[in-house]
């Protein structure tokens, strides 16, 4: 029971700790401009793109898009957080300590992993919110078909 309650503590205190003094994103323009804005625009563009052809529906644009936008969010971070160990030169510290590596470098992965599925359900909230409102008024006001309204 010891031994579980050690290496829980060691994921959950060591991961936020690390979290809290690797992330390069402590700052919150950093933040939304590296893991919102982009992604944001990168969907706009292909629904755009992918509307005129009429092969799939805005529905496939829009998942599509947030896989690799909330798996970029986990490979960043996690990507930051090793790279950052080793520019502060505490990675060697850390590789030498006597903690076992798995639930180390679980507990360091945690993090990102959660922001990661944080940042899918806002993407996808919030990439159907703004499309349904700037597509309300255009295909309204226009001749062409409602496809996008039609899968809301």
């Amino acid at each position: 029971m010891f031994r579980f309650l050690s290496t829980a503590r060691l994921v959950v205190v060591g991961g936020s700790l690390s979290y809290r003094a690797l992330s390069n994103w402590a700052t919150p323009p950093m933040f939304v401009g590296t893991l919102l804005v982009g992604p944001l625009l990168q969907v706009f563009f292909f629904v755009c793109l992918g509307r005129e052809p009429g092969v799939a529906d805005d529905r496939f644009h829009l998942v599509g898009n947030a896989v690799p936008a909330a798996s970029a969010s986990c490979v960043y971070g996690g990507t930051m957080a090793v790279a950052n160990e080793r520019r502060y030169g505490t990675l060697g510290a850390v590789l030498l300590s006597p903690r076992h590596r798995i639930p180390l470098w679980a507990g360091r992965a945690l993090p990102y992993v959660l922001n990661g599925l944080r940042f899918w359900d806002v993407f996808l909230v919030s990439n159907v919110a703004s499309l349904a409102v700037a597509l309300l008024g255009a295909f309204e006001r226009g001749g062409r078909r409602r496809t996008t309204l039609d899968v809301m």
